[in-house]
């Protein structure tokens, strides 16, 4: 999927449409100078425009946004992860499964950008799941993160030697944007815009 800047947003909703910038900016409401400054990379819009902007890629069919995958056997635990994704300062669609093999058949139909696996399942644990992935099409480009509320130097040796990273439960809000953010490193920020960022005033 494609990961695109609000600059590379813009642009591919117009291509999709064949809009000028003017009628773009009609239809959101907002001036010529606005729509022309973000596809400019000058400014940036603020939240609400931002999501404005998501819905008219998703009517145009323009992918924008990072899917996440989520595995453990705790159904509460998949509530929290889906819950902390969908809040995330990045657009990010999320599945949840607490079945290993439902987890490798969704990864393999979905392609996901981020795979988050418990550590600890009964019958098969999340490296056993890590990897048996490798059998999957496009398994290099998919990031895995194991999670585990287990404190075991031995979990975090056998991640980093599988190449993956491991992070504690509980998950919180902050590690999860983290973890968003890390996924977009060097493909373009589709995120909220940070405090320094510049906000067009009509945005």
């Amino acid at each position: 999927m494609g990961i695109l800047s609000v600059r590379e947003l813009v642009a591919a909703i117009r291509r999709a449409t064949g809009e000028t910038q003017e009628a773009l900016a009609r239809r959101m409401d907002v001036s010529f100078a606005t729509v022309n400054s973000w596809e400019r990379g000058r400014s940036e819009p603020r939240r609400a425009r931002f999501e404005q902007l998501k819905v008219l890629a998703d009517e145009a069919g323009v992918d924008t946004e990072l899917s996440v995958l989520a595995l453990d056997d705790d159904p509460i635990s998949c509530a929290v992860i889906e819950g902390f994704v969908t809040a995330a300062d990045v657009f990010a669609s999320v599945r949840t499964t607490t079945d290993p093999t439902t987890g490798l058949m969704l990864c393999g139909a979905l392609k996901p950008d981020l795979f988050l696996i418990d550590v600890m399942m009964p019958g098969i644990d999340g490296f056993e799941v890590a990897a048996q992935m490798e059998g999957i099409e496009g398994f290099s480009a998919i990031r895995v993160v194991f999670i585990t509320s287990a404190s075991n130097v031995g979990f975090a040796e056998r991640a980093g030697a599988m190449g993956h990273r491991l992070v504690q439960k509980p998950l919180t809000q902050s590690v999860v944007n983290e973890l968003l953010r890390e996924v977009l490193s060097g493909d373009g920020l589709p995120a909220m815009p940070s405090p320094n960022t510049v906000l067009d005033a009509d945005s």
